[in-house]
């Protein structure tokens, strides 16, 4: 069953990328044709954009995780022993896992807080921008759960 839900996340996850990018292709898209070619420009343009991006950067993140993509310093990593090397990779990961438990839970009043607050040109409630935050820390805490499960396969088999 895992082998089932693990593919079917993934390519939801990654859609989910290329659908808020290419609507960032589109608004922008609109904004420059109707601002310079019918010179009225759109007063939503920048604002959808701007909460487009910040959606992408989060569930971007989740994917860069998966791949483990991120910058990282591994200069201790590289003179320490396979099993030590299994170990501080561990504990970085655990400390991801608290840093996003962190950010999550600060998120939430945030949203609560702005939750009767609408944007000026989209009208749409703030909380919704914000709520890529806690779901960016979810998308990445399960991608850090699952890259802590390989790195605790590969010690049982004994991988570098």
């Amino acid at each position: 069953m895992r082998q089932r839900i693990w593919p079917i996340y993934e390519r939801l996850v990654n859609w989910t990328a290329v659908a808020l990018f290419a609507a960032m292709i589109v608004v922008t898209t609109l904004g420059v044709f109707f601002r310079y070619v019918l010179n009225n420009a759109l007063p939503w343009a920048e604002e959808a954009d701007r909460y487009l991006f910040i959606w992408l950067s989060f569930v971007g993140a989740s994917i860069t995780m998966r791949h483990k993509g991120h910058i990282a310093v591994d200069l201790l990593l590289r003179y320490v022993s396979p099993a030590w090397r299994h170990r501080l990779v561990l504990a970085a990961q655990a400390g991801v896992l608290v840093f996003l438990g962190i950010v999550f839970w600060a998120s939430l009043p945030v949203i609560e807080l702005t939750s009767e607050t609408r944007a000026t040109a989209t009208d749409i409630p703030l909380s919704w921008v914000y709520l890529a935050a806690p779901t960016g820390c979810l998308l990445i805490s399960i991608e850090t759960l699952r890259l802590m499960a390989r790195t605790l396969a590969e010690r049982r088999e004994g991988k570098a």
